[in-house]
């Protein structure tokens, strides 16, 4: 048996750079596939098979086969996760037997591939140093960018939200999940972009041409997706890289430093330009500022009638009819608050079980109200489903990932923003925390969570490397 495992670790070693490479860049193919699976109504899609096998490939590897200093602790961890999901499950069983349990797997299973594929990564990385490339992270955004546009030219693209008939979600399953996405991987597609125009020669002027295009799917996609995340994202970037490499084209007056400068001002001025006539605007104008404006024709639209009976009678809806400010956040949120009411009754009123273990994903009639409605804010959403002890042990090391990025921020800030490699990792990180805390889809999806992962992963490694430059040579 040991000299199986030291086979895997060798081979595992030599291969798993490119598995981690192909794996990513495969994610597109895997969305589209289940784009269309769930098109055509398929119970079980490509991407829900994919990933679950992941996930299991994932686990077994970082417990079975992973050696690194401090795994011990890392299966601690591993093992508080295994339990608490035991005591989930249990208790699930207690409200509605066996059914219940099988209600609530499929639901479980995505939201907890995040912290076991992290596992998996962080294995990877204690023992061999490996991290997915920010190319492979960068190509898989091109990827899913270009997507829209050729789905919209040949006619063959989803509406992204039915209900309004605005935006165009390609050939994907969820608007939301596919806009989280590219918003994370955006920044690095932009940016290996601009490098790639910077070194195009005349031999490979094919190049040029892939990165030209894929700028403007870029371009395209952030207003005809018509998510207001994956624009604001996507500019956001796209002008704060465009100020940093003017002020680098000051210092360091080159040719390749021009060109990369040149691309962040064509994708910014593209983006501007194809947002005067898209469904974003569209969906702003018509839709969006309508809500905000208290509307009552719109706000009677895009109310839900099944949520609403569901949430008739809890507090937080209450709360929401008695206050101007609070419900002028849930039009913000697109009604997110509104949405959750139903669930947070039940938290709320549910025994010391419901709130350490949570109230699962599924209806019950011990409940006495419905609570299969999407709860949209990640941290929200992993209180209520898996209560204070679930949250703790998924939330807390995120969190504290994020207080450790700021810090090491702060201690050499001159020296990390002097990496624009840095400063898009950084961005990435935020974003995907931005989106997760006020949209969702993003720590619960394994879709959006892989890239949170790696772009996270992407940071910790850029950091740590920094770091192993003496402080008085690290602006040099």
């Amino acid at each position: 048996m040991e000299n199986l495992r030291t086979k895997l670790q060798t081979g595992a070693k030599a291969r798993l750079p490119v598995i981690l490479a192909v794996y990513i860049l495969c994610q597109p193919l895997l969305d589209a596939l289940t784009g269309l699976g769930a098109e055509f109504e398929h119970p079980v899609t490509v991407g829900i098979v994919v990933r679950a096998l992941a996930m299991a490939a994932a686990f077994l590897y970082a417990v079975f086969i992973s050696d690194f200093p401090g795994k011990k602790r890392v299966m601690v961890y591993t093992g508080a996760l295994l339990a608490y999901l035991a005591l989930f499950m249990g208790y699930m069983f207690t409200l509605g037997g066996f059914s219940l349990c099988v209600s609530n797997m499929k639901d479980v299973i995505k939201t907890f591939f995040f912290p076991f594929v992290f596992l998996f990564l962080w294995s990877v990385y204690k023992q061999y140093g490996y991290v997915v490339t920010t190319r492979s992270i960068a190509l898989a955004g091109g990827i899913y960018v270009s997507v829209i546009p050729i789905a919209v030219a040949t006619g063959t693209s989803f509406v992204s939200y039915g209900n309004a008939g605005m935006g165009f979600r390609g050939w994907f399953y969820a608007a939301n999940e596919v806009g989280c996405i590219m918003a994370i991987t955006a920044p690095f597609t932009i940016q290996y972009c601009a490098q790639v125009l910077s070194k195009v020669t005349k031999k490979a002027w094919w190049k040029g041409a892939l990165a030209v295009w894929t700028l403007f799917a870029v371009a395209v996609s952030a207003n005809f997706l018509g998510t207001k995340i994956i624009f604001g994202a996507i500019a956001l970037y796209s002008v704060a890289a465009f100020v940093w490499q003017a002020v680098y084209l000051v210092r360091e007056r080159t040719r390749a430093r021009l060109i990369q400068t040149a691309a962040m001002a064509g994708v910014l001025v593209m983006i501007v330009i194809f947002f005067f006539n898209s469904p974003l605007k569209e969906y702003l104008d018509y839709v969006y500022l309508k809500l905000l404006d208290n509307d009552p024709e719109q706000t009677l639209l895009t109310w839900d009638e099944e949520i609403q009976a569901a949430a008739k009678g809890t507090w937080l809806k209450e709360l929401l009819n008695n206050n101007e400010t609070l419900e002028r956040i849930d039009q913000i949120l697109s009604r997110r608050l509104l949405g959750s009411c139903p669930s947070v009754q039940v938290y709320t009123e549910g025994g010391l079980a419901s709130k350490l273990l949570g109230i699962g994903y599924a209806n019950v009639a011990a409940y006495g109200r419905e609570v299969h409605f999407m709860v949209e804010m990640d941290p929200l959403a992993l209180l209520l489903r898996h209560g204070i002890v679930g949250f703790a042990l998924y939330y807390a090391p995120y969190l504290g990932f994020l207080g450790w990025a700021v810090v090491q921020f702060f201690r050499r800030p001159a020296q990390r923003m002097a990496s624009l490699d840095y400063c898009t990792a950084l961005y990435a990180v935020v974003m995907g925390f931005g989106i997760s805390t006020i949209a969702g889809h993003a720590l619960v999806s394994p879709a959006v969570a892989t890239f949170v992962l790696v772009t996270g992963m992407q940071l910790w490694a850029q950091t740590q490397e920094q770091n192993r430059i003496p402080k008085e040579t690290a602006g040099q």
